[in-house]
């Protein structure tokens, strides 16, 4: 069983090997791409690294570089009219407008995307009150096609905020928040810092009601699947409101900037671990391209 952060998704649709997926309140039941990644595991396999990855450092605040904001609260409301919570976050782009989040907070119950009205973000909320830039609407989503299809992999996309600069000089959101860099050749056994909303899960020191920025800090590995590869947390469950909440690499307190090399997908209930897609490069960039 796999477990994202929605509470009333429910849709059933074909995968691409005819198996079918299903999305029930609280409940995922999964394709063999999690129940198969144990197979031919050890623990020296990594994923082979293309040494021409992209590899996009992070962007400071033009405003206050001291005072870098990148992550939010992201709301959607679903089509019954109930509200769910992801986390998302800006990355470093030429556009400067970009965010993360998982690909299934974007999604209704018939597997369509939502309509962009529903969503908002909130970079830099915390403590149940906004970011300094309040509330930001939605322009536009990229969603991997291959999610689309599978209701499983690649649970990542992009998407592009409608920022209205508050000064009118015609600025980015990220000359305000900052941005995450991104890179896609982050290997096994990585210490990794990931935030998050969680309403719920195992998260020690977090107040868990979906208002609060919580974080975690140790190392993800890295295992193989039939067709895809993930990154696992063994043993904790980040919680609802936590999907699409970054994983980052080279995390700098002192800035709250550093790498984002994939997102919080779920929880995984047959193998308890909190599960996150790996970036396919292609893929990615298809997005950017969308968006840009």
């Amino acid at each position: 069983m796999f477990i994202t952060s929605h509470s009333s998704v429910i849709f059933q649709k074909k995968n691409i090997d005819n198996t079918l997926v299903f999305m029930t309140p609280e409940r995922i039941k999964e394709t063999s791409i999690f129940k198969n990644k144990h197979k031919g595991n050890n623990e020296n396999e990594k994923r082979n690294v293309n040494p021409r990855s992209i590899v996009v450092p992070p962007v400071f605040s033009q405003v206050s570089p001291e005072y870098n904001y990148p992550i939010g609260r992201f709301s959607i409301r679903l089509p019954d009219g109930s509200d769910n919570t992801c986390t998302a976050s800006v990355i470093n782009t030429a556009n400067g407008n970009i965010g993360i989040t998982a690909a299934h907070c974007l999604i209704d119950d018939n597997g369509e995307i939502l309509d962009t009205n529903s969503m908002w973000f909130s970079p830099g909320y915390d403590n149940g009150t906004d970011g300094p830039l309040e509330i930001i609407e939605v322009e536009a989503v990229a969603v991997p096609l291959t999610f689309i299809v599978t209701g499983a992999w690649n649970d990542y996309a992009l998407v592009k905020f409608a920022f209205n600069d508050p000064a009118e000089e015609n600025e980015t959101l990220q000359h305000y928040t900052g941005g995450l860099g991104w890179r896609f050749d982050v290997g096994d056994n990585t210490l990794t810092n990931v935030f998050g909303y969680p309403s719920t899960g195992d998260l020690e020191n977090c107040t868990k009601d979906g208002k609060h920025l919580c974080e975690w800090q140790g190392y993800t590995q890295l295992e193989q699947g039939n067709h895809s590869f993930n990154y696992i947390i063994s043993g904790l469950r980040l919680g609802n409101g936590a999907n699409g909440g970054p994983l980052i690499f080279q995390y700098n307190r002192s800035i709250n900037l550093g790498y984002v090399y994939s997102v919080h997908r779920g929880w995984d209930n047959d193998s308890n671990e909190s599960v996150a897609s790996i970036f396919d490069q292609l893929v990615f960039s298809g997005l950017l391209l969308q968006l840009s």
